[in-house]
């Protein structure tokens, strides 16, 4: 199981963030020992765990999600935002589909495999918890996911890249392609991209990776005026704010 919660949790004030770390690191802790998870690796916004059974896992994903809108301010909806992903394996592909699974399908959505869901429903003499916001990603769906973040890994920081050429390196036409990404993410391929960088981008600036020109270039942005404009409409705020909010 892969957890994140928004990135806009690092832009509440120190008071207000220390209160909501706490509460998010405490109940999710509570939890995984609860449904036997044994942390891998976790840091302010992210937590990697396995379980001892499938149930277990998607017990304790479904509980997550109820509980975390309890421990978000009412305040500030912007950090409303629980990722989870579950995959079945032990392997670093595994762990890999799971964190994309994560980060990169449609908002909003606890996202399970395949595998996952039939395994659950052996445990369970065939019943799954229907509910509309789990996603079921299907064989066909993460492959096509693990296709498409191994191209963009490439060239997402290419500032050249021109998304026409996304549907020809993964063999689709561009109609295919474009309903195939929309349906996964919920995104065209150009907000899908643009995303993905100004993600990245962020990345950078909160651990200080060089200034916002050096960043606005590092990430396939030409000019770091576009940048800035694009950051703003992402984040709720200029990457020049962020910066001061965490010297």
């Amino acid at each position: 199981m892969v957890i994140e919660t928004s990135d806009f949790l690092h832009r509440l004030e120190a008071n207000q963030f220390n209160l909501f770390t706490q509460k998010l690191h405490n109940g999710i802790s509570n939890l995984l020992e609860k449904f036997k998870g044994t942390v891998l690796k976790h840091n302010d916004n992210t937590y990697e765990a396995t379980f001892d059974s499938v149930t277990n896992a998607v017990l304790c994903g479904l509980k997550l999600k109820a509980n975390f809108k309890y421990i978000t301010p009412k305040f500030d909806k912007s950090i409303r935002d629980l990722k989870l992903g579950i995959a079945e394996g032990k392997s670093v592909k595994s762990k890999i589909l799971a964190t994309r699974m994560c980060e990169i399908v449609v908002k909003d959505k606890f996202v399970i495999s395949e595998s996952v869901k039939k395994h659950y429903e052996q445990d369970n003499r065939n019943s799954f918890i229907n509910r509309d916001d789990i996603k079921v990603l299907k064989q066909t769906e993460a492959e096509f996911l693990t296709k498409l973040m191994n191209f963009v890994e490439t060239i997402w920081n290419d500032p050249s890249f021109n998304v026409t050429r996304f549907s020809k390196n993964l063999g689709l036409s561009s109609s295919q392609f474009y309903r195939r990404l929309k349906k996964l993410t919920g995104k065209s391929p150009s907000t899908f991209l643009r995303d993905f960088r100004l993600k990245r981008a962020m990345i950078m600036l909160h651990y200080r990776k060089g200034n916002i020109t050096e960043i606005a270039t590092r990430t396939g942005f030409n000019s770091p005026a576009y940048f800035s404009k694009c950051f703003k409409e992402a984040f709720n705020i200029l990457p020049s704010k962020y910066l001061q909010q965490h010297a």
